[in-house]
Formats: C-alpha cells, sequence, structure tokens
C-alpha cells in the first residue's frame, strides 16, 4: 500500500502544479520553470554552442508536440472520468483503451523523437538528455513539495 501512495503523492503534486499554472500569473511561473528545465539539461548534457544550436529547435518541437498531446489527452480523460463511480462498464472500457492509446502515443513520440535527436547529438548525450528530464523533474517535485516552487 505505501508504494501506491507515494504515486498519488506525486500525482497531487504534479496536479496542484498544473492548476497553478492555470492560474492569473501561471505563465510567468511556467516561463521560469522552462527557463530552469533549459539550464538544466543544458549543464547535464555539457552542450557545446554548435550542440545547442541544433539541439534545442528539435527539443522545442518535442516538448510542444508532447504538451499538446496531454493536454488533449487531460480534456479527454477530465470528460471521460466526471463521475467515475456512475460509468458503465463499457465507458470504463472505453476510458482504459483511451489511457492506453495516450501511452502508446508517448512511446511513438519518444521513438521518433529519439532519432531526431540522434541526429543532432551524441548517442550518449541523448541518453543523458532522458534521464536529466527525470532528475528535473524529481528536483521540481521536491521544491513543490518544500515550498519553494511558488
Amino acid at each position: 500500500m505505501k508504494r501506491y501512495s507515494g504515486k498519488w503523492m506525486m500525482l497531487g503534486l504534479m496536479m496542484l502544479g498544473f492548476n497553478a499554472f492555470a492560474q492569473p500569473g501561471g505563465g510567468a511561473r511556467r516561463d521560469k520553470i522552462e527557463a530552469m528545465k533549459i539550464g538544466f539539461i543544458t549543464q547535464k548534457l555539457d552542450l557545446s554552442a554548435e550542440e545547442a544550436q541544433k539541439f534545442w529547435p528539435v527539443y522545442n518541437k518535442y516538448s510542444d508536440e508532447q504538451e499538446n498531446s496531454r493536454k488533449a489527452f487531460r480534456g479527454k480523460v477530465m470528460e471521460e472520468l466526471a463521475d467515475v463511480d456512475k460509468m458503465s462498464n463499457a465507458d470504463a472500457e472505453k476510458a482504459l483503451n483511451d489511457m492506453i492509446a495516450f501511452r502508446s502515443a508517448e512511446v511513438e513520440l519518444t521513438k521518433k523523437y529519439m532519432a531526431e535527436f540522434k541526429r543532432v547529438l551524441p548517442t550518449q548525450k541523448v541518453v543523458k538528455l532522458f534521464v536529466a528530464e527525470q532528475q528535473f523533474k524529481k528536483e521540481l517535485l521536491k521544491q513543490l513539495k518544500n515550498g519553494r516552487g511558488r
């Protein structure tokens, strides 16, 4: 049970973060987080000027596609899951299939951009990118938990 409580806490913190972005002034906060992320990734990947010039446009396209996909999914899922207790089995099955389709689309997007990243960076730095993204998320959640994300 304890294993799941951490996941629920993380989900709650992420939702708080999403709500903060929806609040007035959330755009400035999002910009600050994006700037922190850019600095974090640049440092972790130790990008040269030439690498950075080629990498960031590809990464920005990747981030935009990820964000658009997540926004569409969140809107759809929130409608479907408005009242889970009253959901029919058929509706629940559809919701589960939509969740699986979203996860599959995420994997396909990652595969697509792994190939793109390998065109502009050495493979080792592509691996470092995905590690750095996870490290950044952990750090951001830690700051939100400690109240420093404000």
